[in-house]
Parts: C-alpha cells; sequence; structure tokens
C-alpha cells in the first residue's frame, strides 16, 4: 500500500492535481486509501526522498514550492550533473542494464501513443532513474532524485502543448547511446532534454 500511494500521490503531483504549496493531509489520504496512517505516513516520507514533498515542523507535509532562484539553481546543479551521470552509466551499461532501461522506454513509448499525460510523466522520472542506477553513483543518483522530483513538483507551464511524441523520441535517442555505450552522446543528448525541461517549468511569479 505504501508503494501504491506513493506512486498515485507522485502521479497526481507532477501532472497538477496538487499544487506547489498544497498540504497533503495525512487523515484525508488515509479516509481516500482506506488505510491506517501508517501506509500514508511511510508514502510521505518517500515522496520527500524523491523531492515532491517537505515536511515542516508542526504543519505536516506539503506539496514542494520553489521560489524562482531555487529553481534556477536546481536546474543548474542538474545541467551540470546529470549529464555527467550519463556519460558514467553509458560506460558501464550491460546487457541487463540495457533491458532494464529499454522496458522503461517501451514505458515512454506506450504512454506517448496512448496521450498518456500521466504516465507519461512518471514513466520519464522512472526512465531517468533507471540510468541514475546504473550509473554505479549512488550518491549522485540520491542528489539527482531529489532535485528533479522538485523540479517536477514546481508545475509545468502550458503541459497541455507538450508533444508527447517529440519527448519520446528525444529520450529514444538518449537510450541508444546508452545502451550503444556512447557516452559523449549521451551526455550531449542528455544536456537537450535537460534545457527543453527547464524552459518549461512553471515559476511562482509568473516568470
Amino acid at each position: 500500500m505504501r508503494d501504491h500511494i506513493a506512486a498515485t500521490l507522485q502521479s497526481e503531483i507532477i501532472t497538477g492535481n496538487y499544487l506547489p504549496g498544497q498540504r497533503l493531509v495525512e487523515r484525508e489520504l488515509a479516509a481516500r486509501f482506506g488505510v491506517s496512517s501508517i501506509p500514508v505516513r511511510e508514502a510521505l516520507q518517500v515522496l520527500e526522498t524523491q523531492g515532491l514533498v517537505a515536511k515542516l515542523p508542526n504543519r505536516g507535509c506539503s506539496v514542494v514550492d520553489l521560489s524562482r532562484d531555487e529553481i534556477e539553481q536546481m536546474c543548474e546543479l542538474r545541467a551540470t550533473l546529470e549529464p555527467k551521470v550519463a556519460e558514467w552509466a553509458a560506460c558501464r551499461m550491460d546487457a541487463s542494464g540495457a533491458k532494464l532501461l529499454t522496458a522503461q522506454a517501451e514505458r515512454l513509448k506506450a504512454a506517448a501513443n496512448a496521450a498518456d499525460r500521466s504516465e507519461f510523466y512518471a514513466a520519464d522520472i522512472d526512465f531517468h532513474r533507471t540510468f541514475w542506477e546504473l550509473s554505479g553513483n549512488i550518491y549522485a543518483a540520491r542528489v539527482l532524485e531529489s532535485v528533479v522530483g522538485s523540479l517536477f513538483a514546481s508545475g509545468l507551464r502550458s503541459a497541455e502543448g507538450i508533444d508527447l511524441e517529440q519527448e519520446f523520441l528525444k529520450h529514444d535517442r538518449l537510450l541508444r547511446a546508452l545502451v550503444e555505450g556512447r557516452p559523449s552522446d549521451a551526455a550531449l543528448l542528455l544536456s537537450g532534454i535537460a534545457g527543453g525541461f527547464r524552459g518549461k517549468l512553471r515559476v511562482r511569479d509568473g516568470a
């Protein structure tokens, strides 16, 4: 139940059903999912680790709400770190890793074909998580988990106008570079994906 609740809330946060700064009340979630507070609390802890929610003293959990400066700093960090992680993943890719990453790309393709934005964004995060783990650097993976999750939680500007097919094709090219062991190409393609995502982010003051 913890994983189910966490996955459901993740999807609802990144698609805007829960807005930045909105509270996630344990008792309300427990009633919604028909469970005790324990799996809800555990799910919120997972989402906190993923950078999607923040826990404040005496106020419970809320969806992460980033300022313009925080978004800029996180985007700068991602632009520096994630291309390097893509290089490491390409250098260390083996047959089992390629199989895992290809399966995630198939999820992206299916979601794009179905025009299912909720599933596409969830699969997008999981695709990135997979090659972060395959890079072999758990510390970089932890940083990116928090940073990218927080950026997704901040919301996307004009999400309905995003071409999912084109987004899938970008990830498909990245997949090929990773599984074919082309680190420089993987880093360059990742930089393009991260830059495009940065341009789609909504910031609090309307910029």
